[in-house]
C-alpha cells in the first residue's frame, strides 16, 4: 500500500513538472522547432534516396548503350555506328569527294574493266585482311537483300528522313527483304566483289540521302536528321560514275586529269590499302 502511494506521488510530481515546463514561454516554440526539424530531415532523406536511384538508372542506361535498341528508328536520338568491330577494321578506300584534293580523288577511284569509277561509299577492311562480321549502322527496314555477280551480296536499309545505308561486297547475308533490323544486329559477312577486286575482302558501305550518296565518315555518331541533302553540283558529280550502279559487263570512265598531273603521276602504281592510284598518261590515251 505504501509503495502504491509513493508511486502515485512520483507521478503527480512528474505531471506537475511538465505543467510548469509547459507554462514557460519558450516551450512551445522549441517543440515546434523540434517537430519541423524531424519533418525536414525526413524530406532530405527521401530526396537523397531518390537522387541515388536516379543516378543508378542513368548509369544503367549508359552501360546498356552498346546493346542493340529494337525499333529505335522512331526514337529520334539514335546515331550512326561503325558497321563492323572497331579496332580491327579501318577505311582502306575513301569516299570520292568532288571538293577533295586531286590525290584524295585518285585514291577514291575504282579500277574496273580498265576504266575508273568514283567510289560512292567507303571501303572497310580488317587488319588481318580476313572476313569480318558486318552489323547495321542504324536501326532500319531491309528494302533490298540480293546477290549480284559484280557487286557480291548487297543489303540496303531504309531509315527516317529519306536516309538509307547500303552494305555491298558481302560474302553472305543474314537478313531478308522486309525485315526490321536493330542497330548492331548482324547483317552478314564481308567478302569480295568483281567491281573492286584490288580491295580484297572488304565491306563497301554507303550512306544515302534521297538516293544521293554522302560521305559516311562525316556522319558517324550523328543522327539521320543530321544527314543533309548535297548540292546540285556534288549530286551531278557523284551520279556521273556511281560505283554501286555498275552492272555486269558495264564500265564507266573516270574524268580526265590535267595533262601536267598526268606526267607527274605516270609511274604511279596501285596500292590496295591506299586506294586505286591511276596512271594518268595511260588514262588519257584510253580516253
Amino acid at each position: 500500500m505504501t509503495d502504491h502511494k509513493d508511486q502515485k506521488k512520483t507521478q503527480e510530481k512528474e505531471l506537475s513538472g511538465l505543467r510548469k515546463l509547459a507554462k514557460r514561454r519558450w516551450f512551445y516554440p522549441a517543440l515546434y522547432l523540434c517537430a519541423a526539424s524531424l519533418v525536414l530531415t525526413g524530406v532530405l532523406l527521401f530526396q537523397m534516396h531518390g537522387a541515388d536511384k536516379a543516378n543508378q538508372d542513368q548509369d544503367q542506361t549508359v552501360f546498356n548503350q552498346d546493346k542493340a535498341t529494337p525499333h529505335a528508328q522512331n526514337a529520334g536520338d539514335e546515331v550512326f555506328e561503325w558497321p563492323a568491330k572497331k579496332g580491327v577494321t579501318e577505311v582502306i578506300q575513301p569516299f570520292y569527294d568532288p571538293t577533295a584534293t586531286e590525290a584524295d580523288q585518285q585514291a577514291a577511284l575504282v579500277n574496273y574493266n580498265n576504266s575508273y569509277v568514283q567510289n560512292t561509299g567507303i571501303n572497310i577492311g580488317a587488319d588481318d585482311e580476313k572476313a569480318f562480321t558486318v552489323t547495321a549502322a542504324m536501326t532500319g527496314t531491309v528494302t533490298e537483300a540480293t546477290k549480284d555477280s559484280t557487286l557480291g551480296y548487297k543489303v540496303t536499309l531504309k531509315h527516317k528522313n529519306g536516309v538509307e545505308t547500303m552494305y555491298q561486297s558481302l560474302g553472305s547475308i543474314d537478313v531478308a527483304k522486309g525485315q526490321e533490323v536493330a542497330q548492331g544486329e548482324k547483317i552478314g559477312t564481308a567478302g569480295n566483289e568483281a567491281l573492286n577486286e584490288a580491295m580484297g575482302v572488304h565491306l563497301h558501305f554507303e550512306v544515302r540521302k534521297n538516293d544521293v550518296p554522302v560521305n559516311p565518315e562525316h556522319f558517324m555518331d550523328k543522327s539521320a536528321s543530321d544527314v543533309k541533302a548535297v548540292t546540285a553540283s556534288v549530286k551531278a558529280a557523284n551520279e556521273s560514275n556511281p560505283a554501286s550502279e555498275v552492272k555486269d559487263g558495264g564500265s564507266s570512265e573516270a574524268p580526265k586529269q590535267e595533262s601536267d598531273q598526268g606526267k607527274s603521276n605516270s609511274n604511279t602504281k596501285s596500292n590496295p590499302k591506299e586506294g586505286s592510284s591511276i596512271d594518268n598518261s595511260s588514262l588519257d590515251s584510253d580516253n
